[in-house]
């Protein structure tokens, strides 16, 4: 069910993206924006757990994913392989020494399909991502929005994926102004969203 607040947000970003679209045609030449990237990123101790997915790329170009099951185990050439705790580089070797022309493989750790809104919002949430992509401002929606005490300049985005976690600083008051369109992130499972408190 959406609510008054949550109607709010897309109602004032197209405001916002006329308006500011309208400046552009008259004045200066539109700037392609950079993507944002982390300001930190670091290692934290990870090791495969049930239905985390394995990418292997094959040297003739083709692509499988495995699936680790229920049991923790991987099927390759018929044969199942016990991966459950052990460290990606550990995974890799294995794959590696039993599937034939391998030129990469990749881990994805598997996570729920939902993200957390939290700190300075109306209502902390865990929102399901199901019916579809999810930014942040739509996460942020559903969470009904910023609080009066809400610092919308640095709100921190937290990803994390086999054991690597990044940490984005967004600042959502001039995306909501239409100014910074490529720092309403595309929402992964698992994000989570942190409005810190404005301090005076």
């Amino acid at each position: 069910m959406i609510t008054a607040m949550q109607f709010k947000f897309p109602v004032f970003l197209a405001i916002s993206f006329v308006t500011i679209s309208g400046c552009l045609m008259a004045g200066e030449p539109s700037q392609v924006e950079a993507a944002p990237v982390p300001v930190t990123r670091t290692t934290v101790p990870y090791v495969l757990g049930v239905l985390d997915r394995i990418t292997v790329k094959h040297a003739d170009e083709s692509v499988e994913t495995i699936q680790v099951s229920q049991e923790g185990t991987i099927k390759m050439e018929d044969k199942d392989y016990q991966v459950k705790g052990l460290t990606p580089s550990e995974a890799v070797k294995l794959v590696k020494r039993h599937t034939a022309n391998v030129a990469s493989v990749h881990i994805e750790e598997y996570r729920q399909p939902r993200v957390a809104v939290l700190g300075e919002v109306f209502h902390q949430i865990y929102t399901d991502m199901n019916d579809g992509p999810m930014r942040v401002l739509d996460a942020l929606a559903s969470a009904n929005g910023f609080t009066p005490l809400a610092n919308a300049r640095r709100v921190k985005l937290m990803r994390e994926n086999a054991g690597q976690v990044e940490i984005y600083e967004l600042d959502l008051r001039r995306v909501i102004r239409g100014e910074l369109s490529s720092q309403n992130i595309l929402l992964k499972p698992g994000d989570v969203i942190t409005v810190p408190r404005n301090f005076l």
